[in-house]
């Protein structure tokens, strides 16, 4: 065979080589890739799950209801979001061997990890591990911070120790409410135009948010009946009043905004009907006294009435017949954020020009007996307390940064 020809014959043999070995090496690279992907992407998957599953589970940290059992409601809800994520195009195992869901209830914390089924690989299969599992962890906390998105244009005072409540405690209860008085237009059972108590903040009263103010245990064994409530979750508070013959008119309360002119009638009519307003603690807001009636009165008849049939049922306390049914109380309208001020600093002071909220707290709004929209309707605007928005501060001061936000800690 001439040379020539040899030679070309020994190429095209080490370009086949060559070719093969390149063949070879770019199927493998596919392989890792692919292995790669999949796993890169799982590992995505599996933290999203956990990061929704961890946030719905410190959820529980905002529940006001002092009665609803954080440990578990935290893992039912964990489990509950974790389920609607697939990795992997498998839906999330909740089962302990897989789903580990931790409650710090003394943080305020909540731990989702999550331990991947085994997932088949291509190209590591070769080196003897055809299968991978890999995990993902998430903790949410729920934390301080200062601001409401959504908060009517109301305030009223945070409660204390009524010391000196000769003539002003009627019912002998330590208990601000009212006298029932059937008769003369009233109704029995129902708190009527004329029927609140007198309290002040005067003499030796004294307050403390931590201890006194509204969502604490200082009232928890007082009264007896529906008066009887844990952390006054469920109480009948006053917030508004539209008649001279209901006691402390002013100094119980607010209207407030970030201008005089948002304090108007008709400002405060369009105000309540609407469906946010921002609002934070410790910020100085222009206030005014609440003695506003016709549109003011009339605006509330009208927010009421978009859920004109709930009502709240002291034996179960809680909100029946709603027509957000279940969703109640993150959906109703008659479930408002009202803001809570000192009473030791504004209480005594019926013409405030400036006010600072030291809290926030949640109510469900009763229906006045009267309110029919044509603004003759003098009964109170009372409602239910349905627990802070976060929790008490220091001493009798505005108390700061108070309501609960949920973030990602890892």
């Amino acid at each position: 065979m001439p040379m020539s020809r040899c030679r070309r014959l020994n190429r095209a043999g080490a370009t086949m080589v060559v070719v093969a070995v390149m063949i070879l090496m770019f199927l493998s690279m596919t392989a890792v890739a692919i292995d790669y992907g999949m796993v890169k992407t799982a590992k995505a998957e599996a933290q999203r799950a956990m990061d929704g599953a961890a946030l719905a589970g410190a959820s529980v940290f905002t529940e006001p209801s002092p009665t609803f059992n954080k440990d578990s409601g935290a893992r039912a809800r964990a489990k509950e979001i974790a389920v609607q994520h697939t990795v992997h195009r498998v839906v999330v195992d909740t089962t302990a061997a897989h789903l580990s869901i931790a409650v710090d209830l003394a943080n305020s914390n909540v731990t989702a990890t999550y331990t991947v089924p085994p997932m088949s690989l291509w190209f590591a299969r070769r080196f003897g591990s055809a299968t991978m599992s890999l995990t993902a962890t998430a903790k949410a906390h729920a934390e301080n911070t200062n601001f409401s998105n959504c908060t009517k244009p109301v305030a009223i005072p945070d409660a204390w120790n009524n010391v000196s409540a000769g003539g002003e405690d009627l019912n002998g209860d330590h208990i601000w409410n009212f006298v029932d008085q059937p008769g003369g237009g009233r109704t029995a059972g129902v708190w009527d135009e004329g029927e609140t108590e007198p309290w002040l903040y005067n003499g030796s009263d004294n307050y403390d948010s931590t201890t006194t103010g509204w969502g604490t245990d200082f009232r928890n064994s007082n009264g007896t009946g529906v008066n009887l409530r844990t952390k006054d979750y469920g109480r009948q508070i006053f917030i508004q009043s539209f008649s001279s013959k209901d006691n402390s008119v002013n100094s119980f309360y607010y209207s407030w905004g970030n201008t005089t002119a948002d304090n108007g009638a008709s400002k405060l009519h369009d105000r309540i009907l609407s469906q946010c307003e921002p609002a934070e603690v410790q910020h100085n807001y222009a206030a005014a006294n609440g003695a506003k009636t016709n549109q003011v009165a009339d605006a509330w008849d009208e927010l009421i009435n978009r859920d004109p049939n709930a009502y709240w049922d002291n034996s179960t306390n809680t909100v029946a017949n709603s027509n957000k049914g279940a969703n109640w109380l993150t959906q109703s309208d008659r479930v408002i954020i009202v803001g809570l001020f000192n009473p030791s600093e504004y209480g005594g002071a019926p013409n405030a020009n400036n006010l600072e909220f030291n809290n926030m707290a949640r109510v469900f709004l009763d229906k006045r007996p009267c309110g029919n929209g044509n603004g003759n309707c003098k009964q109170p605007l009372t409602g239910h307390f349905l627990g802070l928005l976060g929790g008490g501060g220091p001493g009798g001061n505005p108390s700061g940064a108070l309501l609960k936000r949920l973030v990602l800690i890892k």
